[in-house]
């Protein structure tokens, strides 16, 4: 119990009470030795005993833990149980106990405790009462379950069934707590798709789910994937104490009349003390493959907007990001039709943003998925071009209707020949067709150069600044 106690402060209970483990393991082998040797009997508390019956999984019993996990519907669950099941395995629990969390966490380290102690009692008393023989053999503590009860034993098939039993009476224990835990900070939601999401909650209000699923893509070593996917769900978890997350929208308007037309809609984070972040946080959520959540979430906020707010104003584009992992998401295509099944009111369209600046991965799926979409009548942009992945196959392999410039086309126009260029790639934009529009316009110098190299539609500080929903909606009152 003392040794698992100490997980709740983040600390390995192994390091801080080793003498007694190596006494308890040299007392373990001289008993057995001297059973072997026909001078006693087995003692019935020993090092393998612990390690057999108390630990399945690693300290706490976490072998139950993660069975629960598996069980339960949370899909914010999938990468942890990805990352910890090949090392639970082997008893090594780190991964759970920092990625659920057991540290620091009341609500788990209950079942925690409780789940060896009760182990611990019952292993006991079957032993005393020879429903199970004692451990015979020292096992190595990294050798799996039902393993370890069958060479410990010599081969007795009853410890095997013994330890299956307290396997499941610890995902007796977990599971009220898991599910308490899963009640407290999330709300199972129906998508229009048919299927039910978590959604973590603040308060009352909805907030975003937590992890996904994601393809292993970092080529660094597994432990270190393992600690940049810990470090990534911490910080999703200060973000989701600290406040809520938002949508701020920002306006794009014409050069000529400096008229607006549409609006891209931005994910902000609200602290409660009112404070506004940028989305930084995003990389995290793409890093343990969270992304189609996010989009998800604001994709339906969205829309929501344009039917309860936007309905009372002339028709605009509202522009939504959607990443290429997103796209490529199974129900993607299912979730938009349902979210469309209401008509838009009259002259609102939806335009969906694919980030230039994130590397596609199965480019031929995304046409495909494109394709579908313009026949919902989804307008589709493409952004940040001119940054990261630039490809001039994009602007053949897809049909665009808009092609917004990165910023970095602005910012060059500072250097010798930056004008020329720019002229060059809006021509180059326009033989697909697609609309050009150039973000980061911040200045009156800026605004000219740009609509003399024949842009029509900016984005940027000069015109308008991102901006929260009340504050747009009294804009748009006084614009139109």
């Amino acid at each position: 119990m003392i040794r698992e106690f100490t997980w709740f402060f983040g600390i390995h209970g192994f390091y801080i009470f080793q003498d007694i483990g190596f006494r308890f393991m040299n007392n373990t082998i001289s008993n057995m030795d001297a059973w072997k040797a026909g001078h006693g009997s087995l003692n019935i508390l020993s090092i393998t005993f612990y390690e057999m019956w108390c630990a399945s999984g690693g300290c706490g019993g976490t072998l139950s833990l993660l069975i629960c996990l598996l069980i339960s519907r949370n899909p914010s669950n999938r990468h942890l149980i990805n990352v910890s099941l090949p090392l639970a395995i082997f008893n090594i629990n780190e991964p759970l106990i920092f990625g659920v969390p057991v540290v620091l966490n009341p609500v788990m380290f209950v079942p925690f405790l409780m789940t060896p102690a009760v182990d611990y009692v019952l292993a006991y008393y079957a032993t005393l009462w020879h429903i199970i023989p004692p451990a015979q053999q020292l096992v190595g503590w990294a050798t799996p379950a039902l393993i370890n009860s069958w060479l410990a034993t010599n081969g007795a098939f009853s410890a095997v069934f013994f330890q299956i039993l307290l396997i499941g009476t610890g995902i007796g224990i977990y599971w009220p707590f898991l599910r308490y835990m899963e009640k407290r900070d999330y709300k199972e939601i129906a998508l229009p798709c048919g299927k039910k999401r978590f959604v973590p909650l603040k308060g009352n209000q909805f907030q975003l789910t937590v992890p996904g699923h994601r393809e292993a893509e970092s080529p660094h070593h597994y432990l270190s994937e393992v600690n940049e996917y810990i470090e990534a769900r911490r910080h999703i978890n200060a973000l989701q104490n600290s406040g809520n997350f938002v949508l701020w929208f920002q306006p794009q308007i014409t050069l000529d009349e400096r008229k607006i037309v549409a609006m891209e809609v931005l994910l902000r984070h609200q602290s409660d003390d009112g404070k506004i972040t940028p989305p930084y946080f995003l990389k995290y959520y793409e890093r343990i493959g969270m992304m189609p959540e996010v989009d998800f979430w604001v994709l339906e906020n969205a829309v929501e907007v344009i039917h309860h707010e936007f309905s009372r104003f002339p028709g605009m584009t509202l522009s939504v990001n959607i990443s290429p992992q997103t796209l490529l998401e199974p129900n993607f295509l299912s979730v938009v039709s349902k979210l469309l099944r209401n008509t838009l009111p009259s002259g609102w369209q939806l335009e969906m943003e694919i980030t230039e600046s994130q590397k596609v991965k199965e480019p031929q799926q995304v046409i495909e998925v494109l394709a579908v979409l313009r026949q919902f009548g989804i307008k589709i942009a493409l952004d940040d071009f001119g940054s990261g992945y630039s490809t001039l196959s994009y602007l053949t392999q897809y049909e665009l209707d808009k092609i917004k410039l990165d910023r970095t086309l602005v910012l060059g126009l500072a250097r010798e020949g930056g004008e020329a260029f720019l002229h060059h790639v809006v021509q180059l934009c326009k033989t697909s067709g697609s609309i050009v529009l150039i973000e980061g316009v911040e200045t009156e110098e800026e605004h000219q150069i740009v609509q003399n190299c024949g842009i029509h539609l900016a984005q940027g500080f000069l015109f308008h600044r991102p901006q929260p929903l009340s504050q747009l909606c009294e804009l748009l009152e006084t614009n139109t």
